[in-house]
């Protein structure tokens, strides 16, 4: 049973603009990000190391899922979103030590999925299925739209590492993440497991759509309004050339 109950047709595809419109997530209440307000280089191409056991990433077999939440006294209103991308593309460098391992990573925007049930069925009760195959082609046209995510002109969401420490099963990675034309530094706790030719890493974290330059979409003066705070789990699969 979804989530969403609109009293007529017209508040539904408000509401579906209102509740997806950032292309981003985030949880029920409004916590810190983890994502670093300090602006970041944009990354260059990065050169994996001569040594390095190079990875690709299997598109097939990776998920990325953006949590969208209601905010607002009307949030009731409303109902949450699972963004998820079937097209990762990417690698991922394993050297002799971790300062000599790293990826790059890119989420085609165009690509992007919005409110698969598969995707929202793994999310929990926040995310009931069945959402109308009209709400969803409305909220990914909001998306995708010049005054969001603009994929016409920024076709790829871009994440790179800038360094990786820790422990080598469960290291943390600092990572210059670029949303459009802002790049900011976020640090990634990961899980890291490694089966002969095929690697897997797995992680979560917070951003805040703001430290983007994106505002969240408010109406009737921030009763109804998507959540500043974005949560972004992902599981990866690569496999070695």
């Amino acid at each position: 049973m979804p989530l969403l109950r609109p009293i007529t047709r017209s508040t539904a595809l408000l509401l579906g603009v209102a509740m997806l419109v950032s292309c981003t997530s985030a949880p029920p209440v409004d916590t810190p990000a983890q994502a670093s307000p300090q602006r970041a280089s944009p990354p260059a191409e990065p050169a994996s190391p001569l040594l390095a056991k190079v990875y690709r990433i299997d598109p097939a077999a990776s998920t990325l899922h953006i949590l969208v939440y209601r905010g607002g006294a009307m949030a009731r209103l409303g109902h949450n979103h699972v963004v998820s991308s079937p097209n990762l593309q990417g690698s991922v460098w394993q050297g002799a030590s971790l300062e000599n391992s790293g990826f790059d990573i890119s989420v085609p925007v165009n690509d992007l999925v919005v409110d698969d049930n598969a995707a929202r069925a793994t999310e929990g009760e926040d995310f009931a299925q069945n959402v109308s195959e009209d709400a969803k082609l409305g909220t990914k046209a909001n998306m995708l739209r010049d005054t969001l995510l603009d994929g016409a002109r920024y076709p790829d969401i871009r994440i790179t590492s800038i360094r990786v420490q820790g422990d080598a099963t469960a290291p943390v990675v600092i990572a210059a993440l670029r949303i459009k034309d802002q790049t900011r530094e976020v640090t990634l706790p990961v899980a890291l497991q490694t089966s002969g030719k095929r690697l897997q890493v797995q992680g979560k974290f917070e951003i805040r759509q703001t430290d983007f330059g994106i505002t969240p979409l408010s109406i009737a003066l921030g009763a109804l309004q998507v959540v500043d705070t974005l949560t972004i789990k992902f599981a990866l699969v690569a496999v070695a050339d």
